[in-house]
């Protein structure tokens, strides 16, 4: 049985039950337009995989003491440990400050590139810290721990052509040369000038108990061994038995006050131009969801004027611009025509034609091969000169 739908002229439907074939033609469709998402799925599923197997786990954090990437720290924690001094790794400002008060002596080392940290965390880190180093501060993360040093801009880092300690510091004779650029501060004893930010501003600064150090790579695990990288380090971070590693996460952020409401934070406006959206849309749904009338039955199958089609493909070649195809339609088109007014048959060619109405007397072969065969019917107005002529041609040789 067909698994056809029949459609009577009274507008009724019947549908009969689909044959094995129709149901397979149904599933291979169905595959057809799910399988672009199933390979989706896939791939992020394989995806998942291989992140997962890949993924150590291993501290990436910049300057962290656990981070053996060439951006870490892990190398100069490493020697720090061998040489007596303990490092500890506090996850949040309470361990940090409780780590800071040991009796025995630690170092505070403050690394809060995102300045998490608020004014009042700062002064409680300070209240608790004996000796502090902060790497790459800003102005206000400087203002607690020490008063006479300031930032002095950045300048570009120079690896190539090292800074000079040129001080009277002690970490003078253990590391007389650095690298240059980075953060630059004024104020206290400075090391390690640089020849674009001026005589006074240093890469690295002390203040009391307190030790700014402007460029990053002093301590990176890939340039620890640069220059005097090392000692300065040691000297910097191994005064005391402890050095508190401490550098805030996103759990240390404290709000100030209530969490603001998403609708405070819009302009004023925005009330005005949602209920206005609000009504415009809803005017528009009422005008494009109304009916003209009930629906009319129409009876099947529709038949559609040849008249139609053919200025459809005509409106089609027209908008494309595509002369050469028209012309091509249409010659085919009047061949078939003559050739079946003149008896020629099906098989009959394009010379076959010309010859026989050449001998009929109707026109002479040259002007006809011209006419059939046109060579110069580039633009639109020729296209509708030679239509035109070869219409004249069928009413000659009696074509109606």
């Amino acid at each position: 049985m067909s698994a056809e739908a029949r459609t009577p002229l009274d507008g009724t439907r019947t549908v009969r039950a689909e044959t094995p074939a129709s149901a397979r033609s149904v599933g291979l469709r169905r595959w057809r337009g799910a399988r672009l998402w199933l390979a989706l799925v896939a791939l992020a599923v394989v995806a998942g995989l291989f992140y997962a197997l890949t993924t150590t786990g291993a501290d990436r954090v910049p300057l962290s003491p656990r981070n053996p990437a060439p951006d870490g720290a892990m190398a100069v924690a490493e020697v720090l440990g061998r040489h007596g001094v303990g490092v500890a790794v506090p996850g949040s400002l309470d361990a940090a400050v409780d780590a800071a008060r040991d009796p025995a002596g630690a170092t505070v080392l403050l690394h809060d590139p995102a300045a998490i940290l608020n004014d009042a965390q700062l002064e409680r880190l300070a209240a608790a810290s004996r000796r502090v180093v902060l790497i790459r501060p800003g102005f206000d993360q400087l203002r607690p721990f020490s008063d006479a040093i300031r930032p002095a801009g950045v300048v570009p880092e120079d690896a190539a052509s090292p800074s000079v300690a040129s001080c009277d510091a002690p970490v003078a004779a253990e590391a007389p040369a650095a690298s240059a650029g980075g953060t630059m501060y004024t104020g206290g004893a400075g090391c390690f000038a640089h020849a674009r930010a001026g005589a006074p501003a240093h890469s690295l600064a002390v203040d009391g108990t307190t030790t700014v150090l402007g460029n990053p790579a002093f301590l990176e695990n890939a340039r620890v061994l640069d220059h005097g990288h090392a000692a300065l380090a040691l000297w910097t971070l191994g005064a005391e038995p402890t050095l508190v590693w401490y550098q805030p996460t996103v759990a240390d952020l404290v709000s100030e006050g209530p969490p603001a409401s998403p609708f405070e934070l819009l302009p004023s406006w925005f009330g005005p131009a949602a209920a206005w959206l609000m009504f415009v849309g809803l005017v528009a749904i009422l005008w494009r969801s109304r009916r003209d009338g009930p629906l009319v039955a129409e009876p099947l199958p529709v038949v559609v004027p040849s008249a139609e089609t053919a200025e459809g493909r005509a409106r089609l070649y027209q908008d494309a611009r595509a002369v050469e195809a028209a012309a091509a339609s249409l010659r085919s088109a009047s061949l078939t025509r003559i050739a079946a007014h003149l008896r020629l048959g099906q098989h009959v060619t394009a010379d076959g034609v010309i010859a026989t109405l050449a001998k009929s007397g109707c026109r002479p072969e040259s002007e006809l091969r011209r006419l059939l065969h046109p060579a110069d019917v580039t633009t639109e107005n020729r296209l509708v000169a030679w239509a035109n002529e070869l219409h004249t041609l069928e009413q000659e040789i009696g074509i109606p």
